[in-house]
């Protein structure tokens, strides 16, 4: 066994304030574990724990920590779906397979689909109710990028394709599926930001950062999960074990955790720079940026927060307290 450690993320971000967790967590989690017990979705009940595990009402509410429970639920709603596309197109899902869980998903969106058994039922209920809350020809179009990037991934896992980092964030930046929180966010939060507003360069570059930031913190926090399922070629630490850019050796995995928590902190100055230099829209829209930036914040280090306390990724030993819970915690762990 080698031990192997992630720095305390939270510790780049110690001036930003995080509201106390959702008040709306108990009901939540009592709503996501009463459908994973009743669901038709699960066949064992290794697969309940599994989702279970994963805690998703506890992701929403780390991401939305003022929302009410009405919009919470419509985060759950995509959250969950996207965990179903995820589940139904990894391994061990044959390229086929994931393929066909792929075009329902994009059926489902574009509202097309004639589901007449589970799980395309289950997909299309799901599906029907976020595009009744959100009306976005952007969020749909995001879904499907999402669903055609989860298929290129089973593609490069059932061919052994060797990625490199750029060609691999290209495919992740498809898979983490945030820019659709993001237009959540902009939902239940700023509802009034001006489409012009939402579309400038400024803005798009906020998001794409902060997607990259929710990415990298993702890939950090779920590799030990991945590694010991025989999972973890589809993360930016395996890649850059092999990607010469990243000037490793080829069993250095401590260096390549560090490799990327290096990419976070780059990320995170480049956010910090792109907020700083903002254009004005005029003093009552650069209220709302700001209101929207800050959103963008809390789902960037609720992610973190909920990677640390999930059971999913098998680290909440390392989270004891309520300070930890709050402002993170160095994570150690052995492979």
């Amino acid at each position: 066994m080698v031990h192997y450690r992630i720095p305390n993320l939270l510790t780049h971000v110690h001036a930003y304030i995080k509201p106390d967790m959702n008040p709306n967590y108990s009901i939540l989690q009592a709503e996501y574990e009463a459908w994973i017990d009743q669901s038709n979705f699960f066949r064992t009940d290794a697969q309940k724990k599994t989702w279970k595990e994963a805690d998703l009402a506890l992701l929403s509410c780390r991401f939305f920590p003022k929302s009410s429970l009405e919009h919470l639920r419509i985060c759950m709603d995509y959250v969950m779906i996207s965990f179903i596309l995820e589940q139904l197109t990894d391994q061990p899902a044959t390229t086929a397979e994931a393929h066909k869980w792929v075009d329902v998903y994009k059926q489902a969106f574009k509202q097309t689909l004639r589901a007449t058994e589970e799980p395309a039922l289950i997909i299309k209920e799901f599906v029907d109710r976020l595009l009744y809350a959100v009306k976005d020809p952007h969020f749909v179009q995001n879904n499907i990028f999402l669903a055609d990037s989860m298929l290129k991934e089973a593609a490069d896992r059932a061919t052994h394709a060797e990625l490199d980092l750029e060609a691999y964030m290209r495919t992740r930046r498809g898979t983490i599926g945030m820019i659709q929180v993001f237009y959540i966010g902009r939902l239940i939060c700023i509802s009034d930001l001006s489409p012009e507003v939402q579309m400038h360069p400024d803005i798009i570059k906020l998001d794409g950062l902060s997607r990259d930031l929710v990415l990298l913190g993702n890939d950090l926090y779920s590799y030990k999960r991945e590694y010991l399922e025989c999972g973890a070629y589809h993360n930016y630490i395996t890649i850059a074990l092999r990607d010469p850019i990243a000037g490793l050796h080829t069993n250095d995995r401590q260096g390549a955790i560090d490799y990327t928590c290096q990419k976070f902190c780059e990320t995170l100055a480049d956010f910090e720079h792109t907020k700083k230099a903002l254009s004005s829209f005029g003093e009552n829209e650069d209220a709302k940026v700001a209101k929207y930036v800050a959103v963008l914040m809390d789902i960037i280090i609720g992610n973190i927060q909920w990677s640390i306390l999930c059971g999913r990724y098998g680290h909440t030993g390392n989270a004891k307290t309520i300070e930890a819970q709050n402002w993170g915690v160095e994570v150690v762990f052995d492979l």
